[in-house]
């Protein structure tokens, strides 16, 4: 009944300031035997994914503006008290959404919300009048039963807000009613409109900090994320002279006063207004507070901790040698981690303005980045041939060479002098090979790794490997340049080292983005055939490139074997046509096992109509194009995809083992958590994966993830995954209920961090039987996700109820796997504290339970479910529109 009726919470007064965050603290309590079962029995059934009508731009939807009087907003305000659609929305925010509520004056008998609809987009408040509840089910006989009377003032329909799940119940008006109404298209809009003014301001806050400047946009957008708001009376003391610092704050809002005292007198050292930051330095360390800051009048301001910043980014001092490290082109080849050891481990070298850094000539096996100051480089006849400062680096040909090899390219190649006094960071190139080994050694194994992902090499061994590693060229190209051409013939297979590259097909149409590691054109390497897409540089890209002549030289022993290789290519080829198929087994309305040239699949089938009429359209295409540019142990891989007149057809690796799902409810209880642990580590390695690519999944759930014949699960159903960079937010609802993050749930703008919440939901369904927030109610499910509100069953380690609670943290900028670390940080906690992470990706661990498959069509371990495609509306035929000539 959640969707009809206002949740019946304590009510939470909203403070007048904007953008002003009370701590979510997670309410955990210890769950009783009984009510353990009583919930597993409830959950029992498949669960649907739910998404919300994407809102392209606020400034698209018309926005209301119906004048009210103070006894009606006071009417309004009362009612969305406690609600927790409202409770995170700011006062101008929730004044805003007053003013564009409508009236709808209803007679006494008249049906204000029909049970069933699946329409739904309005909330309403009912400023006078009376409605009662009415639910008709099974266990009312099929007859309107009234649970619940709506007297003036209450609030209904709130869920419709959120996306339109049918209405639970059939609200009709006892007397004549005065009701006010919020459509979901304007709620959202103006939701959308302050969310992104606050964003803005917090970027242009956070931007305007030199400390926090130099910081790449991706961190300065991390920081702007991780702001929270704090409110200071007129008189309160922000802090004292003397105190240990480890908060910076900017003003949002008001005025303060810094103060210092000496000898028992006051002096006012500055006023500081909206715009101005103070106590910086805590970032960098515990530094004694020089001066008092007071509030003079209500004051809001946005603050961040050292710890949380530490635990974003790493230490402030070490992200900003960070920053200025992976712009070093010689360094290309290392992982963040190793970046972030170089920083660490640089040394600070304070210099004289004057002073000469090194000389043209000079043997070089220092490396410098700059902290401070300005430096002039300069060659012998005085020409300046740059100026630099913070930030900024040179002398890092000098990490290239072997120290006990003197050879010309050590010497340096201009002067570098300081204009100003300034502090050097330098890192010689014997710390750097005590630490990570010779360069030129990692940028070796850097390619090795990248061709072990080419499945053409894949059966190549470790030392033919490489050997085509040392005949791979450097290839710098600018960003807007076509490395290969649709219908050319190629000859040349690509690594991409840095930079990104964009994949169009002969219509011009993006298909693909390729980044670090990704390749194309490996075909080219056997055979004379015309190249099937366009390749553009996006950006300016460093690439490694493979000749056929070179690789037939070193590889022509092999070229036999190779070809047959390549042949599992020309499966995704010949594999292009519906009519190919022999339809093995159905495994559901849109899921079927076939055979082709021997081989069992998994064809997806999806009526072009059925897409249209539920306007899925980009959802489709994206699940396609991320499949299509993903190929992990630990996803269901994607073999091809094509299309006829009336459907659009995936063929996938099949996964007969079942659902994790239905394994689970087979069971009489929950799983041991040796057992969790163990498909656990499968979403660790899938997220890990996705994440390193700038990809969200978005709806992981025990429903879908596959088991394979040895007992590995895989991650299946991507049509909620999203490529999402650093620091950016979507705003999208969509996914499973029950795995919902709170960010989601309020539609405040996710990141990647819902996936690593959904993980946490994941592991205690699998360890209690039953999700965490679950409540049939699901009004009253949100307001658990919002609140972190759960039970912890009494058999839980202590170790597996910390990573719970370290991944259902509300605030996703201090959410395990979401931290600087990734998912190193869940891997290294102390659940998985003796799981060996080596054995598991080779395969070489044993599965808990191995699923009985006896034949390659032996479906026995699936059954028929929910379809999140239902049927068409009618028997439309299908009219081309050209809405999928890309897919």
């Amino acid at each position: 009944m959640g969707n009809c009726c206002s949740s019946n919470a304590s009510h939470i007064k909203m403070s007048p300031a904007p953008d002003v965050q009370k701590p979510k603290a997670a309410q955990v309590v210890e769950a009783g035997a009984d009510s353990e079962e009583m919930m597993r029995l409830k959950v029992a059934r498949k669960r649907i994914a739910i998404a919300a009508d994407a809102l392209s731009n606020a400034s698209d939807v018309k926005i209301p503006n119906i004048p009210k009087t103070e006894a009606v907003l006071r009417v309004l305000e009362r009612a969305v008290e406690g609600n927790l659609l409202f409770d995170m929305l700011s006062l101008p925010a929730r004044q805003a959404i007053f003013r564009s509520m409508s009236l709808h004056m209803v007679s006494a008998g008249t049906t204000i919300i029909n049970q069933g609809d699946t329409d739904a987009t309005k909330f309403f408040v009912l400023e006078k009048g009376t409605c009662d509840v009415l639910i008709t089910n099974e266990a009312t006989g099929n007859v309107p039963k009234k649970v619940h009377t709506y007297p003036s003032g209450s609030g209904f329909g709130e869920l419709a807000l959120l996306y339109s799940a049918p209405r639970a119940a059939t609200v009709l008006a006892v007397t004549d009613c005065k009701l006010w109404v919020m459509e979901r298209a304007v709620y959202n809009s103006i939701k959308r409109t302050y969310q992104e003014q606050v964003a803005a301001l917090k970027r242009k806050m956070v931007s305007s900090v030199p400390m926090l400047a130099v910081l790449s946009e991706d961190s300065r957008e991390l920081v702007a994320g991780a702001l929270e708001a704090v409110e200071f009376k007129a008189g309160q003391t922000i802090f004292r002279q003397g105190e240990k610092g480890n908060r910076f704050y900017i003003v949002q809002e008001g005025a303060v006063t810094v103060s210092k005292t000496n000898d028992g007198e006051r002096t006012v050292l500055a006023k500081l207004t909206e715009g101005s930051y103070f106590g910086e330095r805590a970032l960098i360390k515990d530094d004694v507070r020089a001066a008092d800051v007071t509030a003079d009048i209500y004051t809001v301001c946005y603050s961040l901790g050292r710890k949380a910043f530490d635990e974003l980014l790493g230490p402030i001092e070490d992200v900003w040698r960070f920053e200025a490290l992976r712009k070093v082109p010689v360094l290309f080849a290392l992982s963040e981690q190793q970046l972030f050891e170089l920083a660490h481990c640089m040394k600070n070298h304070a210099i004289s303005a004057g002073q000469m850094v090194f000389r043209q000539g000079d043997p070089g096996d220092v490396f410098y980045v700059i902290e401070e100051g300005t430096f002039t480089i300069f060659d012998n006849s005085g020409r300046e041939l740059a100026r630099v400062s913070k930030g900024s680096c040179f002398g890092e040909l000098a990490l290239m060479h072997q120290a006990s090899v003197m050879i010309h390219n050590d010497l340096r190649a201009a002067n570098v002098k300081a204009l100003t006094d300034g502090v050097l960071l330098a890192l010689h190139r014997d710390d750097f090979n005590a630490l990570l080994g010779s360069l030129t050694h990692i940028r070796h194994m850097w390619r090795f790794e990248a061709l072990r992902k080419v499945p053409l090499f894949s059966t190549l061994t470790p030392p033919q490997r490489s050997q085509l590693c040392t005949v791979l060229k450097p290839l710098h190209v600018k960003a807007g340049t076509a490395i290969v051409q649709a219908g050319n013939t190629g000859n040349t297979f690509y690594v991409v080292e840095a930079g990104t590259c964009v994949v169009h097909n002969v219509n011009n149409q993006e298909i693909g983005r390729l980044g670090p590691t990704m390749y194309f054109g490996e075909l080219a390497l056997l055979r004379n055939e015309p190249r099937a897409a366009t390749v553009l540089a996006l950006t300016d890209c460093d690439l490694l490139e493979l000749g056929r002549t070179d690789f037939l030289q070193l590889m022509g022993p092999l070229a036999k074997a190779l070809e047959s290789q390549a042949a599992k290519y020309g499966l995704a080829a010949s594999a292009k046509k519906a009519s190919t198929f022999v339809e093995a087994q159905r495994l559901s309305s849109t899921l079927m096992l076939v055979k082709h040239e021997g081989k069992y699949m998994a064809l997806k089938s999806l009526s072009k109509q059925q897409i249209l009429d539920m306007g899925l359209q980009e959802h489709v295409k994206r699940e396609k194009q991320i499949m299509a540019e993903c190929d992990c142990p630990f996803m269901v891989n994607l073999v091809t995809s094509f299309k006829d007149s009336s459907h659009l057809y995936m063929l996938m690796e099949c996964v007969m083992g079942g659902e994790l799902f239905t394994y689970l409810q087979s069971r009489s209880g929950p799983l041991k958590e040796d057992h969790a642990r163990f498909y656990a580590a499968s979403v660790v390695c899938g997220l890990e994966y996705m994440q390193e690519r700038n990809l969200m999944w978005r709806d992981l759930k025990p429903e879908n993830l596959l088991i394979e014949t040895t007992g590995y699960v895989k991650m299946a159903d991507f049509g909620f995954a999203k490529r999402l960079p650093q620091g950016q937010k979507s705003n999208t609802l969509c996914g499973t209920p029950e795995y919902l993050a709170p960010e989601l749930v309020t539609q405040a703008g996710h990141t990647r961090a819902v996936d690593w919440w959904a993980l946490g939901v994941l592991i205690y369904e699998m360890v209690a039987g039953y999700p965490p927030f679950y409540d049939e109610d699901r009004v009253a499910m949100f307001k658990n996700i919002c609140q972190v509100k759960y039970s912890v069953p009494s058999h839980f380690s202590k170790e597996v109820r910390d990573l719970i609670k370290r991944l259902l943290v509300h605030n996703p900028n201090q959410r395990l796997g979401a931290l600087k670390a990734g998912a190193a940080d869940v891997k290294a906690h102390p659940w998985f504290a003796n799981f060996d992470w080596a054995a598991f990706s080779k395969r070489q661990m044993k599965a808990p339970y191995v699923p009985q498959v006896t034949h390659p069509e032996d479906t026995r371990n699936f059954s028929d479910g929910p379809d999140d495609m239902h049927a068409s509306k009618g028997n439309k035929r299908y009219v081309s529109t050209g809405v999928f000539k890309d897919f």
